[in-house]
């Protein structure tokens, strides 16, 4: 069954992949394993060498993170969007402690 992955634009920095891939599965792993065969360039940014979700990617199944971390086995049904999410992190730089110190 045909599902959409969407890949944020943290993650399609590093790689030249496209935003949307269609792809066939049935859980989050077969879905994410033809998308690492057609874009073998994304596996190290998404999977760790024991082929596992690295620890700072997160996965949504539409509106839903996975619950199955280590085995990726949550059911994706045709027209699920999978959304492949790298963790965002940083803070205020020094222009919003310099704002805060003018208040």
């Amino acid at each position: 069954m045909s599902v959409e992955i969407r890949m944020a634009r943290g993650l399609r920095v590093h790689v030249d992949v496209p935003e949307r891939v269609e792809v066939e599965g049935a859980t989050a792993r077969e879905a994410i394993d033809a998308l690492i065969e057609t874009h073998p360039s994304l596996r190290r940014f998404v999977l760790d060498d024991a082929y596992r979700l690295r620890e700072h990617v997160n996965i949504y199944i539409n509106d839903e993170l996975i619950s199955d971390r280590q085995q990726l086995s949550d059911s994706v049904s045709m027209g699920d969007t999978l959304y492949i999410l790298p963790a965002v992190s940083g803070g205020a730089g020094d222009e919003m402690g310099s704002e805060q110190e003018r208040s």
